[in-house]
């Protein structure tokens, strides 16, 4: 039989055994007794099913490698008996539990057989005619609706073919709700995770919302300005480029599309105001987040007195520091707040270790911290001391919403005198507010990272405005050292910085060059000196080669390399898998998980899994963790991974793709990013021509900040010391 909307197959039977059932995600496993009296195993969006459950599951037959016949469910419905024994049967299952079996009774008796139609269209007649407490009616209004709303979702979104995930992602959010929230104010359902404004827009058209409906120019509005914010990193947009970036995502003229953003300011899901003499608009969180950062890093910069003042009397400095790491340690005790940077070679690292070991001798407790759990490793084995992550220092936990909160903040200051950050570069706006708000004042915030680096993946370009904004003291180390004066890596990268790149031999000290002009040949290419060249001819394990691409699509991009590299190191070959993943995988975090202590951009090795109960092993840099099947859809492969994930991190070999065809994402800090992640040796696969195209292109700062102009406008109305 098949159901006649989805055109998919359909099997009514009743549930007598669940094997998964993740609330998340809403992914479940059941076995189904079909009414011929066959046994079917059914998976899908199953997981609020529970035994005793009549149902019609709708999906398709696929063949599964170890169990065999297995039915993919699209969705099902429950089919309720229409008879009032029947109907008793049903009510006694385990789903209406939290029901007292005397109100359920009183329900059977005073319905029988029309139960089901007053609980679906006349609830009020439960309390008025059967009896029921006010609790216990809602309590069986919550299990008779709690069972189908999963599935009336996805019936009312098949029309528009919305992704499992956003399905999943709007019932979490809004449960029994969605469906309903979907017909009476559609672009609600943007608040869950996943859904985005295609997804909702579809919906809402096909649900009969007219192009220039008020909420609709309003939602499309505020999700233009969202996704130029993460899409381009800007903390706002001009009003005329909100304006155009509104007309272009709604197809609407910009008339209309500026009555929507009107709408959406007046509404307060945008926010205006005059920025420098232009008017910009964003989000209330992102000028907040912009807003309180500011002021608390003009709190942390003017605190009174500060705890290592005393110690630059008298400092002993050791001598094999230069003059710019000298001044480096002395601003970071004279003043509260103190930024150093620098490229490769010149050493930050030496002068963070040389200030925290000064800092201990006189018994102040300090922290060291970073963006991400491999910076932050890194950090801890360069210095010699523990290093964590900013989630960790802050201790976030989930919020029981899919997001986190921290235990420090504002309200409960993080107790340590020397605050030290490193790679700043890679803390967007938000991340950074949260930091610089937990400081507490008298304390000293060191910044550390290179200006010359790519911006965040989020939003904002919290160092290089600090940095430029001039009212915090700045030590900028362009010395390179001894050790890393021979480099052909560092002097190749400050090569890039100037824009011009010298002569690049095909073995040139730590750099070599593999030159192919055809894309096509990249990715073999890639491979074989993964597998073969590196191990023989350097002796390094493939573990410790990382490759590099600025994109992601493309016959030399990041997904074609993972391919060609994953058949090559660790093919799947049949073995268990949970998620896609095997044993022996390297996999990428996503997104940051404080209950797991993974942040995004962290890179781990598959080193178990349970199939049975879909579950991974990853050790991560800070230790191993365990991800269950809703994490995992934050993993992805990371036999590759783009330039820009790659921040923070050191690898002994590295190996940059460049091609011609990437030429759109070819910047000079793009390849410096990725020049500079290689420790031990670089090897360049493509153009080097490309190479030294990127290098000319100094892309301009394109990021919209407002960080820069309020740090100097807090500046110069603070009131000057007495």
């Amino acid at each position: 039989m098949t159901d006649e909307l989805l055109g998919d197959e359909q099997l009514t039977g009743q549930v007598i055994g669940t094997y998964v059932s993740d609330p998340v995600t809403g992914f479940g496993v059941i076995e189904l007794e079909l009414d011929t009296g066959d046994g079917a195993r059914c998976v899908g969006p199953l997981a609020s099913l529970v035994e005793g459950d009549a149902v019609r599951v709708v999906g398709r037959w696929t063949s599964h490698p170890r169990y065999g016949p297995t039915f993919e469910a699209l969705l099902y419905e429950h089919l309720v008996p229409s008879t009032a024994e029947g109907l008793a049967s049903f009510l006694a299952g385990e789903r209406f539990a939290g029901v007292p079996e005397l109100a359920r009774a009183r329900v059977l008796t005073t319905f029988g057989a029309g139960t089901g139609r007053v609980l679906d269209h006349q609830p009020e007649r439960l309390t008025e005619e059967a009896g029921l407490a006010a609790a216990d009616a809602a309590e069986l209004l919550r299990a008779w609706a709690g069972g189908r709303a999963l599935a009336d979702l996805v019936r009312l979104v098949a029309p528009v073919r919305w992704p499992r995930d956003v399905v999943t992602s709007v019932h979490a959010r809004f449960g029994p709700e969605a469906a309903a929230l979907a017909r009476t104010d559609p672009y609600v359902l943007l608040e869950a995770d996943r859904a985005r404004f295609a997804h909702v827009d579809a919906l809402a058209r096909h649900l009969g919302v007219d192009a220039s409906d008020p909420a609709r120019l309003a939602a499309g509005a505020r999700a233009a300005v969202d996704a130029a914010r993460q899409r381009d990193g800007h903390e706002h947009l001009l009003r005329h480029a909100a304006v155009d970036a509104a007309s272009q995502l709604l197809g609407v003229d910009r008339i209309l599309a500026a009555e929507g953003l009107e709408r959406a300011v007046a509404t307060g899901t945008l926010v205006s105001e005059d920025l420098s003499g232009e008017e910009v608009v964003t989000t209330p969180a992102a000028r907040r987040s912009e807003v309180r950062l500011a002021a608390d890093l003009q709190r942390v910069a003017t605190a009174s007195p500060t705890r290592l003042a005393h110690l630059a009397e008298g400092l002993e400095l050791s001598g094999e520091l230069t003059d710019g790491q000298r001044a480096a340690v002395l601003a970071a005790v004279r003043s509260p707040l103190s930024v150093l940077t620098g490229g490769p070679g010149t050493g930050k690292t030496r002068t963070v270790e040389e200030l925290v070991r000064h800092a201990e001798e006189a018994d102040h407790a300090v922290a060291l911290c970073a963006p991400t759990g491999r910076a932050a490793k890194r950090l801890e084995e360069l210095v010699g001391r523990p290093a964590t992550t900013v989630h960790r220092l802050l201790e976030a936990r989930p919020d029981g919403e899919g997001g986190f909160v921290f235990r420090y903040g504002r309200t409960e200051q993080v107790p340590f005198d020397l605050v030290i950050v490193d790679e700043v570069s890679m803390c967007d706006t938000w991340l950074a507010a949260q930091l610089v708000a937990a400081v507490e004042d008298g304390a000293h915030l060191v910044l550390v990272g290179d200006p010359d680096q790519l911006p965040s993946v989020g939003p904002g370009d919290v160092l290089r405005d600090i940095v430029a904004a001039g009212v915090v003291e700045v030590t900028a180390l362009t010395e390179i050292h001894r050790q890393a004066a021979g480099s052909r890596i560092v002097s190749l990268a400050r090569e890039v910085l100037s824009g011009s790149i010298g002569a690049l031999a095909a073995v040139d000290g730590d750099v070599f060059v593999a030159e192919e002009g055809d894309r096509r040949r990249i990715v073999p290419r890639v491979v074989q000196a993964v597998a073969e060249r590196v191990p023989a001819h350097l002796g390094i394990d493939p573990g410790d080669v990382q490759v590099l691409a600025p994109v992601y699509r493309g016959p030399a991009g990041v997904d074609a390399l993972n391919a060609g590299l994953k058949a090559a190191l660790n093919p799947g070959d049949g073995r268990n898998e949970v998620a896609g993943f095997h044993v022996g995988d390297r996999v990428l975090q996503t997104r940051n998980d404080p209950e797991l202590d993974v942040a995004n951009g962290d890179v781990g090795t598959v080193v178990d899994l349970d199939r049975r109960r879909g579950e991974l092993r990853v050790a991560f840099p800070r230790g191993e963790v365990t991800v269950d099947r809703r994490a995992a859809a934050n993993l992805t492969a990371a036999w590759a991974v783009t330039v820009h994930k790659s921040q923070g991190g050191e690898w002994p070999v590295v190996i940059l793709v460049v091609d011609r065809s990437h030429r759109g994402m070819l910047w000079r800090n793009l390849v410096y990013t990725g020049i500079t992640r290689a420790r031990q040796a670089l090897i360049v696969v493509g153009q080097v021509e490309a190479l030294r195209g990127a290098a000319r292109q100094d892309r301009p700062r394109d990021r919209r900040t407002g960080l820069e102009h309020r740090l100097r406008e807090l500046a110069a109305t603070a009131p000057t010391p007495s």
